[in-house]
Order: C-alpha cells, then sequence, then structure tokens
C-alpha cells in the first residue's frame, strides 16, 4: 500500500472539493439548516401526534374501558411501575406516560387525595404540554359526564427525568435528523458521484496510468468523504454549542454511520454507468435513509418498517447521546445493530470489488 498515492488522491480530492460547488453545498446545507432551525423550533406552535400512550392503571378503570371501546386499546400499553414507564417514554416506545388512581370518583371532589399525573419527554415544548393537558382533561369530562370544574381529582404534568443539560432549542429530533442527512449526503451522493464523473471524464484511466492501484483511489476517496462527513458533523456540534458528556458516543455512531453510508457509496459507484444513476439510485436511498427515523411515528406502517432501516438506529442513538442520561436508555443497543450493519455492508462492498476485480 502506497500511502503517497493514498495522500494525493485525497488532496487531489480536497482541492478539487473546495472549486465544486455541489461539495460545497452538501456541506453547509445540514450546517445552515441546523442554525436555523435552532432559532425556530422553540416558537414552533406545530406538534405532531402521541398515539402511542403507556399506563399505570388497572385495564378495569372505567376511563380505560371507554378509551379502549372507542378503538384506542392498541395504541395503551400498560406498565406495572412508574421507572418501567418512564424508561419506555425516553426510549420513544411510547410517546407519554398517564398515572391513574384505582377508580377515579366523579362524586369526590379534587382535594380528597386523588391525582392524575401525565408524564410528557423531556423538553417537552410549553404549548405541547398545556395541549397535552387540555385533551387528557376533554376526555376525562366527556367520559365522566363533568361539565363544570372542578374535576374530581388533581391533574399534574410532569417531565420524564433522565435528560442531559445539552438539549436547547433545537428539539431532539431535528439535530440527530440534521447529523444523518450529512451522512447520507456525503455517503450516498458525493462519494459515488466523484468515483462516476472521474471514469466519465477519462480521468479514471490517467489516474491508474500512475501506478495507483485500484484500492489506493478507493481508499483516497473514501478517506476524503469520511472526513467531509465527519468535518460537517464537528461544525455543527461545535456551532451550536452540542458537545456534552456523551459526545464520545455521540461520535462513534457518527463514525460507524459514516463508514456505513461510504461502504454503500463504493457500492452505488461500481454499478451506476453514469452520474444520472448514481443521482437516481442515491437520491433515493438518501430519502429512505432520512426519512424513515424522522417520520416512524406518523404511521402504523412507517412504525412497522422503521426497524429494518440502519438510519433507524442511527436517528435513535445520537438523540440518546445528545439528550439523554445513558444509565436510563439502551444506547449499546443501538451501537451493536449499527456496527453488525457496517460490518455487513462492508462485506458486500469487498465481495464486489473482488468480482470486478477478477473480471478485468
Amino acid at each position: 500500500m502506497n500511502l503517497r498515492a493514498v495522500s494525493a488522491i485525497f488532496r487531489k480530492d480536497l482541492l478539487d472539493g473546495s472549486r465544486n460547488y455541489h461539495v460545497v453545498l452538501m456541506v453547509l446545507t445540514p450546517i445552515i439548516l441546523s442554525l436555523l432551525f435552532s432559532n425556530i423550533v422553540s416558537d414552533s406552535k406545530t406538534e405532531a401526534a402521541l398515539p402511542e400512550i403507556g399506563m399505570i392503571s388497572s385495564p378495569q378503570q372505567p376511563l380505560i374501558e371507554a378509551l379502549t371501546g372507542k378503538g384506542l386499546g392498541k395504541k395503551l400499553t400498560f406498565f406495572q411501575d412508574r421507572d418501567k414507564l418512564e424508561s419506555a417514554i425516553l426510549e420513544g416506545d411510547v410517546r407519554f406516560g398517564i398515572i391513574l388512581p384505582e377508580l377515579i370518583d366523579s362524586s369526590k371532589p379534587s382535594s380528597a387525595s386523588q391525582s392524575v399525573t401525565i408524564l410528557y419527554p423531556p423538553h417537552m415544548p410549553e404549548f405541547g404540554i398545556d395541549t397535552l393537558k387540555s385533551v387528557f382533561e376533554a376526555e376525562i369530562r366527556h367520559q365522566l359526564n363533568i361539565v363544570a370544574p372542578p374535576l374530581p381529582f388533581e391533574l399534574k404534568a410532569e417531565p420524564v427525568a433522565g435528560s442531559t443539560s445539552n438539549a436547547g432549542n433545537v428539539s431532539d429530533s431535528m439535530f440527530p435528523m440534521l447529523i444523518v442527512m450529512a451522512l447520507g449526503m456525503v455517503g450516498f451522493l458525493a462519494l459515488p458521484m466523484s468515483i462516476v464523473e472521474e471514469r466519465e471524464k477519462g480521468t479514471l484511466n490517467a489516474i491508474f496510468l500512475t501506478r495507483l492501484t485500484s484500492s489506493e483511489f478507493i481508499l483516497g476517496k473514501s478517506i476524503f468523504s469520511f472526513t467531509i462527513a465527519m468535518l460537517t458533523i464537528i461544525i455543527m456540534l461545535s456551532i451550536n454549542g452540542k458537545w456534552g458528556s456523551n459526545s464520545h458516543f455521540l461520535l462513534l455512531i457518527a463514525f460507524l454511520g459514516s463508514l456505513m453510508t461510504i461502504f454503500t457509496g463504493l457500492i452505488i459507484a461500481s454499478f451506476a454507468t453514469t452520474q444520472g444513476s448514481v443521482n437516481a439510485i442515491g437520491t433515493t436511498l438518501f430519502l429512505f435513509f432520512q426519512m424513515i427515523p424522522s417520520l416512524q411515528h406518523s404511521s402504523q406502517l412507517v412504525e412497522k418498517i422503521a426497524p429494518f432501516f440502519p438510519s433507524t438506529y442511527i436517528f435513535s442513538g445520537l438523540r440518546k447521546a445528545m439528550f439523554l442520561d445513558l444509565t436510563r436508555v439502551r444506547i449499546f443497543d443501538d451501537i451493536s445493530i449499527i456496527f453488525a450493519v457496517t460490518l455487513a455492508v462492508y462485506f458486500v462492498a469487498w465481495i464486489i470489488y473482488r468480482v470486478k476485480k477478477a473480471d478485468k
């Protein structure tokens, strides 16, 4: 392995990349979006529906029976204790939790030591909390036929403990999505486009006349793409003040995710014959890679297929590393799956490379 040749390819791509507006745009887009979202997300007045509810209550509670009768039974998950319910909220298994007394007695006033507690995710915006309380109160009044105040219980809303001080204006879902975007743009589009462009312009043959091996060429291209991806993420974290106590896990996930997308990009480049075909294949993969984890709670269909997309675990791991107390969530499950998929994609890329080399 000629490291000087690999370094030459890296320097060439660095120079070409700085002059190529496609590469510059791919680097700047997620950085600019992260700055925009850091200022506007906290003021947003829209909140996605939160259908999955964790309950601590007897299933025979009249209110629960009423909700089940309205077809919401499949949205309810029952837990034995508060700690498990809170962990499920942090993991994203349920979107919020409700702790009910054994029986809500509408004949008793709220001072009769009855209380209902709504648990919501850390850093949920204030308008979301108010909306959650209002919707639940309205449902209680409807089911118990209570028209005028007061309610027969004290309604409390409490955040789930388990977040870090790292979370700020950027929402828990938005910033990890931008990191996933950066990984996908570089791996699925920039890298294979660069390789195919060399092939289309005929410069690939000229490069190989310099005794540069195909392995050295691929390694140089991959190192450049990896550097761009990681540098983009580091800049995003720095300018938004998102470095925290769990940043080593964040960088590990970004490292593995970058390798995964780069190996996938090499596979795309091995089959694509034109930049147009790279754009078609890469854009399709990129859209699924980015959108599936972002929309996994938007519908039952997306929720079912999301576990089959590795970006779901990248997104989940980034969210946990950036915003949650890792003693209360299972981040190593995400890292293990990301590592396994990265290894599998590497072997597929290696086999394709060996087969194509043998055919020449």
